[in-house]
Formats: structure tokens, C-alpha cells, sequence
């Protein structure tokens, strides 16, 4: 049986968004039933992704922009000013439905009874729609997040921080909201993220498929390359490996057709604020706080990354 899902996405930014929804276009265990936009400029966002679909001759897959406007008090969503770039042509302007991307999700979950959400992007739709009405809650048959620091994030020989979780920080009160309703949880957590990224010889091989969609997602990630180095090199990883840029989007969508790609633990994670960032906390039980969720801990990083690159090379057969 399918998984038929919504991503909610902040496409755009970080290119993961991108080869994320091309996997989901790419894999025979997904539906895609729609898209949703979230984070600053949405109608961006939206356009980018429309034009993904259309490169994959599936633009018959709605999109909607979302919310854009963080719910957390003085919070501001991120921007490189590049978004689209590679993808989507300065003449190009892709139309995307009417309807605010938070009220697509509540309509589509009081339309059917087995709907996935797959949220790669800050969990501010998903708190929006829930606040509203928190019956939607219980209308979500699982609910897998990119996002989470469990234990320990690591790469280039750097430990980071808590708070480097861009998805949960970002709007960490729409984070707590969401993540504190009812619903079965999956998270892709930034301990397994970070562990799992394409590399040169994999950007060759795609490129060399020259299939129009492939071509614009390898464009962008040539983009993306060096300001992800900048961004990391920053903080003060080191960035001299061969990576081009983190699996981190994919690796949610692709657990959640097989689980098998990462280690999951059954944790009690209390989702909450600590000295004004957003926590995963594990709990060693639970309490009032606390949700019972399925959380990646190890991953079979190798083995994932080819996944990807055959899948995407698929399309071109």
C-alpha cells in the first residue's frame, strides 16, 4: 500500500528540499497529494516547487503557499537570497492553487482518513492548522519530521550544539505546539542528518543523466555547494570532505517507505524550551510532557545515499 502524503516544505533554501521532493516523484511507495510551502516567502517557495513538478511532468500535484510569519515572538525565518536558483528562471512564474496552504492541510485531512505529512520545513503550518482546530491532530496517520537533536550531532570533527536544529529552533513555539499534539511521530533527528550527504561523483552521475529535472536539481546544488560550506566552515566544522550537500530531507522522505535505513528507538521525547532554544529532550520514562515517538538514531549512510542516486537516475530511464 502507498503512503499517500503532504510535504510541508521551506523549499528553496537549503537544496535538500529539492532532491527531497524529486525522490518522493521518483519513489513507487509515495502519493503525493499535495504540497505546502512554509517560512518568509512562501509564493517563492511554492513556485520553485511547482516548477519541480513540472520538470517531472507531475503538475497535476497541488501547491499551496503557507504560512511565512514565524509564530514565535520575534523569530525570523532564514534566507540566502538565492532561492530558486538553478531551478527556476528569473522569467519563470509557475501558478500554484489559491488556498492557504493551512487551510489545503485541514481540508485534505477532513477529506481522508489516511494521510501522511512528511514536514521537512519549521513546524509552523502544522501548529497553525492544529491550533485552529485540534481535532486535526487526529486526523494525521503519522507525522515524520526532518528535525530533532537527540544526543550528538557531529561532522568535520565539530560537535554542534543544541540549537543548530534549523527545522524545531527556527519557530520553537510552533515546534512545541505541534510536536506536543497527539499525533504518531517519526523523527529524522540532526544526529542522523549530518551523517549522510552526496558526494562529487554522485553530482557527475546525475548531471550526466540529462533529464530536464535532474538537470535543474544539479544546477542548484552547485549553488547550494559552496554556501553550505560557508555556512558549516563557520561554525567551524571542516568542510574539505567530499560533500556537496547534506542528505538531510531525503533521508526523512526515504524512511518513510523503509525504516530499515535508519536505526529507530522507541523514546520518550519531551518537547520543549530551554534557556530560549527548542529541545528534543529523551526522558529515560515518560511523564505529562513527554510523547512517545519513533526516533532515528543511526543510519546506514552509505547504503541511503545510493539509494538516492539510483532512484533519482530512474527518472531518465
Amino acid at each position: 500500500m502507498k503512503h499517500r502524503i503532504i510535504l510541508d516544505t521551506d523549499m528553496g533554501t537549503d537544496v535538500d528540499d529539492a532532491m527531497c521532493l524529486t525522490l518522493a516523484l521518483a519513489s513507487p511507495e509515495i502519493e503525493l497529494v499535495a504540497v505546502t510551502t512554509v517560512s518568509g516567502n512562501t509564493d517563492r517557495r511554492a513556485r520553485i516547487s511547482k516548477r519541480i513538478l513540472e520538470l517531472a511532468g507531475r503538475d497535476e500535484v497541488p501547491v499551496y503557499a503557507g504560512r511565512g510569519e514565524p509564530v514565535t515572538a520575534g523569530s525570523v525565518f532564514a534566507s540566502t537570497g538565492k532561492e530558486g536558483d538553478g531551478i527556476l528562471a528569473a522569467d519563470e512564474t509557475p501558478s500554484f492553487e489559491d488556498e492557504a496552504g493551512t487551510d489545503a492541510i485541514a481540508r485534505l485531512l477532513r477529506q481522508h482518513d489516511d494521510l501522511e505529512i512528511v514536514a521537512v520545513g519549521p513546524m509552523t503550518n502544522l501548529a497553525v492548522t492544529i491550533g485552529a482546530d485540534p481535532d486535526m491532530a487526529s486526523r494525521v496517520k503519522m507525522l515524520t519530521v526532518m528535525g530533532g537533536h537527540i544526543r550528538r550531532i557531529e561532522y568535520g570533527g565539530f560537535s554542534f550544539p543544541f540549537g543548530i536544529d534549523y527545522n524545531l529552533c527556527s519557530d520553537r513555539d510552533a515546534s512545541v505546539h505541534a510536536l506536543r499534539a497527539d499525533v504518531p511521530t517519526r523523527l529524522v533527528t540532526g544526529d542522523v542528518t549530518l551523517q549522510t550527504w552526496l558526494r562529487e561523483e554522485d553530482l557527475v552521475a546525475l548531471e550526466a543523466s540529462r533529464h530536464p529535472l535532474l538537470s535543474a536539481l544539479t544546477r542548484a546544488i552547485r549553488v547550494w555547494a559552496p554556501i553550505q560550506n560557508q555556512i558549516f566552515g563557520s561554525i567551524g566544522a571542516n568542510m574539505d570532505g567530499d560533500n556537496v550537500a547534506f542528505l538531510h530531507d531525503p533521508l526523512a522522505l526515504g524512511c518513510v517507505y523503509d525504516e530499515s535505513f535508519c536505526t529507530f528507538e522507541s523514546l520518550a521525547i519531551e518537547p520543549t524550551i530551554q534557556d530560549g532554544v527548542f529541545r528534543s529532550l529523551e526522558q529515560p520514562a515518560p511523564t505529562r510532557n513527554t510523547r512517545e515517538m519513533r526516533v532515528a538514531t543511526t543510519v546506514a549512510a552509505d547504503r541511503f545515499r545510493e539509494h538516492f542516486v539510483r532512484r533519482l537516475l530512474h527518472l531518465a530511464d
